[in-house]
């Protein structure tokens, strides 16, 4: 089970941890890290441990991936809280430009992980909360409608002429 996001008690979660293992990944993918990106990860890195307290083992994982290239496809399934896949799209995008250069695998695999995010969307679920919230909005705006223009026989009858006519006075 994931930890909560957001609280200074918390520790890194398993999906933290490996999103930062996955944004060194991409450090390496350009076959170099260069010493920008190990000073930006040192730093964040650091960061976490102020906020968290890595453990010496964390400490010691994220320095053995600094020296030695993992494959990403190897930790990125660690990483099960969505909010720390769209991260690492997010730090990964950084990290890949943070040398200056957009290097054309770390290219190819920032566009990698952004289809395998898209791909894992359901999009059917989606589409039904949009229509739901489409629908209790419309419902809401025509008994606001109602409320206003509830008026007497004369005012449903004019209203009925007019939208005849092609002419909505509610809109």
């Amino acid at each position: 089970m994931e930890q909560k996001r957001g609280t200074a008690e918390e520790t890194v979660s398993t999906s933290m941890f490996y999103m930062w293992r996955c944004v060194i990944c991409i450090a390496h993918a350009d076959g170099v890290i260069h010493q920008k990106e190990i000073e930006y990860l040192r730093r964040i890195f650091g960061n976490m441990d102020r906020a968290y307290g890595l453990t010496e083992e964390q400490k010691a994982v994220f320095e053995d991936d600094l020296e030695n290239p993992k494959q990403i496809r190897d930790l990125i399934r660690y990483i099960n809280d969505p909010y720390f896949r769209s991260q690492l799209i997010y730090f990964g995008g950084l990290m890949a430009h943070a040398d200056g250069h957009l290097h054309p695998k770390e290219d190819a695999l920032l566009k990698k992980l952004r289809a395998d995010q898209m791909a894992s969307l359901d999009m059917e679920q989606i589409r039904a909360d949009v229509h739901k919230a489409v629908e209790s909005d419309m419902f809401r705006h025509d008994l606001k409608i109602d409320e206003i223009w509830s008026g007497s026989v004369l005012q449903r009858s004019i209203d009925a002429l007019l939208l005849y006519f092609g002419i909505d006075i509610r809109e």
